[in-house]
């Protein structure tokens, strides 16, 4: 891409197909692989300057966490739009920066990535890309978005093993074979500096690279099969069982036995219990002996609470988990069914099963729920975040506060059913 290109990523309108995730978060901002689609992209074009585009709910956030972004902003010259929701590669990339100015690839009638001519800097809201686009040469592409959660836990393993050589390039790689820890297939596993093996470790690579990012302390006796990513100063707990596809983002601790999910950051699952084919959110902790089934015992294709259409969806997939909007806790004991989806803000206890869908803002057992305060849930959030030497920020309070209003209703409805 030229030297003057600057690059603007877009929120795709399908965000709402990802909540209760994107409640809290731009859907660019999910992780498949080791990165978030966000950090992908920006990777591949590392020198450029960088604009983001969001909704408007989630404007002040974003502007508060990247002050060095412009957000809603296009800045005076050409830019590169390119959709967030791109599992982007060398292949997207060179079909992208084949573009000229003035055109725009689009897959059916979904922009995937357009080159501009920005004649002064100008703010823009997420509905208006369509009006930068009045005058581009349209040409069709097979490149496809993800559309859908499932989707992320999909294609996750498969993505943990294509972002090995752009996570690990020019790196230095601390593994050391002769350590009390067993190695299978060294040559696909990479530690970065500071990691903490200890006694016991096993490292199986055989069916997929394992990738240990900085500060991450892996202690005695777990078994790590990749694919895996362990992301910067996160913990695998004593015996834990790690299976593919396991993708742990910043600041985790995980033990028991885990397959095939996906942790944003600063999420907790410490003790036993089994979790597989579910994606956790940020600030989440899952109580010991907390388990989920992933399979249906008729082993038919699971179905998921979609948001859009307030009913039931197919995902079309065998295996498919729980899961877990941000700040989201569950107690000692509790079970899950297949596909549940839970809501932001939930606190979940006893050991009926839970199933189906769980509004945000819920608590309690899974035949008897009710309202969680939000003065209370929100109490809780800032004690968790000063852990973390964080605090709740006004725009996430205001956001979680919309949140609350916004799933009110469902809860009303929800909450009558289940009693």
């Amino acid at each position: 891409m030229e030297n003057a290109m600057k690059l603007c990523i877009f929120e795709n309108t399908t965000w709402e197909n990802f909540l209760p995730l994107t409640y809290t978060r731009a859907s660019f901002d999910l992780r498949c692989g080791v990165y978030s689609f966000r950090k992908r992209i920006a990777k591949h074009y590392p020198a450029e300057e960088i604009s983001l585009l969001v909704r408007e709910d989630i404007k002040q956030l974003y502007q508060d966490r990247y002050p060095d972004f412009s957000i809603n902003q296009i800045e005076k010259g050409d830019t590169l739009l390119v959709n967030g929701l791109l599992l982007y590669n060398e292949m997207v990339q060179h079909e992208v920066d084949k573009l000229d100015l003035g055109e725009a690839l689009f897959y059916d009638d979904e922009l995937i990535s357009a080159k501009i001519q920005n004649n002064q800097a100008r703010n823009i809201i997420l509905d208006d890309i369509t009006n930068l686009l009045s005058n581009i040469k349209k040409l069709k592409t097979d490149i496809q978005p993800i559309k859908y959660i499932w989707q992320l836990i999909h294609r996750n393993p498969q993505q943990l093993i294509d972002d090995f050589e752009l996570f690990s390039r020019d790196k230095t790689n601390y593994l050391i074979q002769d350590g009390i820890f067993h190695v299978v297939n060294p040559d696909k596993i990479y530690l970065a500096k500071d990691v903490i093996l200890e006694p016991g470790v096993v490292l199986d690579a055989s069916d997929g690279q394992i990738m240990i990012d900085e500060q991450a302390h892996i202690m005695a006796n777990s078994v790590i099969k990749g694919p895996v990513y362990i992301g910067k100063k996160s913990q695998v707990n004593v015996g834990a069982k790690i299976y593919e596809g396991t993708n742990l983002g910043r600041l985790c601790k995980v033990g028991g036995e885990v397959e095939d999910t996906i942790f944003q950051s600063y999420s907790n699952k410490q003790h036993d219990g089994f979790l597989g084919h579910s994606y956790v959110g940020e600030w989440v902790n899952i109580g010991a002996d907390t388990n989920n089934s992933n399979l249906k015992n008729n082993y038919q294709s699971v179905k998921v609470y979609f948001y859009p259409n307030n009913n039931f969806k197919n995902t079309e997939m065998q295996f498919f988990g729980c899961i877990f909007g941000d700040h989201t806790k569950t107690g000692i004991n509790v079970t899950l069914n297949t596909g549940t989806v839970i809501g932001v803000g939930c606190n979940l206890y006893s050991s009926l099963l839970f199933s189906g869908f769980i509004p945000s803002f819920s608590m309690g057992s899974a035949d008897r729920l009710g309202d969680l305060r939000l003065h209370k849930m929100l109490e809780t959030a800032e004690i968790v975040k000063k852990r973390r030497n964080l605090r709740l920020s006004d725009a996430e309070r205001l956001l979680l506060q919309k949140c609350f209003d916004d799933s009110s209703h469902a809860r009303k409805i929800f909450h009558k059913v289940k009693r």
